[in-house]
């Protein structure tokens, strides 16, 4: 068996294991009635069986959702770990640490980007800077994946404080999708939804955070996504204002 599909196997694997998570978590009310945060997990399990499907396939764009859980799961499951466990076993979050380790190995490389988006005809995404779209690509989905459970899931003190969130979600959405095809629109609402996550971040923290630890997981969840659409915007936004400069020039 080559290293890719080894490699590939230990992805899948991983994401099984993900998915195994989803469907045993059971966080329930003392009354039995489910939480929010049961149902915004389970669904998730659709876009994850989606995932695994179009990896196992080898389709181009599917190693971005794959490195996007990684990145979102780690943070996550880490601070399950170091937090305050009040005496809850911590096996699950052991193994979700394990898998999200195992996701970013085995999909993380020049050989397997090879394999998937460098499949894509015309465009060099093994260049350093197509590399940088791919990582930006990767690490907005998993702020994409965060900002669901926020709005999905999440118990606002405050009900129309969501919705902060939310914008930044649709905004996300459609800007990583737009970029995955290497349109301008996506970078700069990519680069932007970026920008605003600090002033939009900072003010759900301040209304919502109810110790220091929860505006730490916050800051690092989504510290990825918004490194990346920033150093996406620098790299890229220079030689786009030089070209609009040049454009406006010789319309004058």
């Amino acid at each position: 068996m080559s290293l890719f599909r080894i490699r590939k196997a230990l992805a899948l694997a991983a994401l099984a294991t993900l998915g195994l998570l989803i469907v045993t978590a059971d966080l329930r009310f003392p009354d039995g009635s489910l939480q929010r945060s049961t149902v915004a997990f389970w669904a998730l399990l659709v876009p994850l069986l989606a995932t695994m499907v179009a990896f196992a396939s080898e389709r181009t764009w599917s190693r971005w959702p794959v490195l996007a859980v990684a990145i979102a799961v780690l943070p996550w499951s880490m601070a399950f770990l170091l937090g305050p466990t009040y005496g809850a076993p911590t096996f699950r979050a052991q193994l979700a640490l394990l898998a999200g380790v195992v996701l970013l190995l085995s999909s993380t490389g020049k050989g397997m980007a090879q394999r998937y988006e460098g499949k894509t005809k015309g465009v060099a995404w093994g260049g350093a800077r197509m590399s940088l779209v791919s990582w930006t690509i990767a690490a907005n989905l998993a702020s994409i994946l965060t900002l669901y459970l926020f709005v999905a899931g999440y118990q606002a003190s405050t009900p129309w404080v969501i919705g902060i969130p939310a914008v930044l979600l649709v905004g996300l959405l459609v800007g990583v999708r737009l970029l995955a095809y290497q349109k301008t629109a996506g970078l700069l609402l990519v680069g932007v939804c970026c920008i605003l996550f600090l002033p939009t971040g900072a003010y759900f923290v301040w209304r919502e955070a109810q110790y220091a630890g929860e505006a730490m997981l916050f800051a690092v969840a989504f510290a990825p996504g918004v490194l990346t659409g920033w150093a996406c915007l620098l790299v890229f936004g220079r030689p786009l204002l030089r070209h609009l400069d040049r454009k406006r020039v010789g319309e004058g």
